[in-house]
């Protein structure tokens, strides 16, 4: 049996540790639901959305879980670990303390979705301009030009189906508003402007940091004796 590292043993930690909560936030609800505790809850709280939110992020840990067992696919750990606190977070203690409204904590949602976009357009640009060596043949600045343009894109659709969903389901709350939109998606542009940013300075020195965001994909190679066989 393959021995655990300290940054896999802290990550299988984190997703646990994150679960428990998860189930301790569930018992909450649901003692509160059937007046068995009395906690106080936002006015505009809905048990209905409440449960639906934890199910969002119990279904986000088990991709996330079964995504980072596939050999092909490698995550930094400290990604992952990020990842399992972040959601449970925007989704369960969010919504239960009622700072969804909130427009700095908007901000810092959607700046951390801002982060997960750039990270998977490094990664998918580095997994599909690599060659057989893992290297890249664009410039430096090609590479941070082109990495912010899918950030920028990738983010304008996230938050355009964010505010869809909002207007259809939630058109009186207060995020349902042109102000929370700008800020909203300002946070997300300006964090893929930073990262880009970063990144070009990484490149252009040890690429320390680019290389700790990047999600690694590796292909199969096929050896000359099984491509005789089949």
């Amino acid at each position: 049996m393959k021995k655990l590292t300290r940054s896999e043993i802290a990550c299988n930690v984190t997703l646990i540790l994150a679960l428990v909560f998860t189930a301790i936030h569930i018992l909450v609800l649901t003692l509160n639901l059937f007046a068995v505790t009395k906690f106080t809850f936002p006015t505009n709280f809905n048990y209905i959305v409440a449960y639906v939110l934890t199910i969002v992020c119990l279904a986000l840990y088990i991709f996330g879980f079964f995504i980072a067992r596939i050999k092909r696919m490698v995550f930094p750990t400290w990604l992952r670990i990020f990842f399992y606190i972040a959601f449970f977070l925007f989704t369960n203690v969010y919504y239960i303390l009622g700072i969804f409204d909130n427009i700095i904590a908007a901000i810092a949602f959607y700046a951390y979705l801002g982060f997960l976009v750039s990270v998977v357009s490094v990664s998918v640009f580095y997994n599909t301009q690599k060659d057989d060596k893992n290297r890249l043949k664009s410039s430096n600045k090609f590479i941070s030009v082109s990495v912010l343009m899918y950030s920028i894109a990738l983010s304008t659709f996230v938050q355009l189906a964010i505010s869809i969903v909002k207007v259809i389901f939630f058109s009186k709350s207060a995020t349902a508003t042109l102000v929370y939109f700008v800020a909203a998606a300002s946070s997300m542009i300006v964090v893929s402007i930073a990262l880009a940013i970063a990144y070009y300075i990484s490149l252009r020195n040890k690429k320390i940091f680019i290389n700790s965001c990047l999600v690694k994909f590796s292909r199969k190679t096929v050896s000359a004796k099984a491509s005789k066989e089949s």
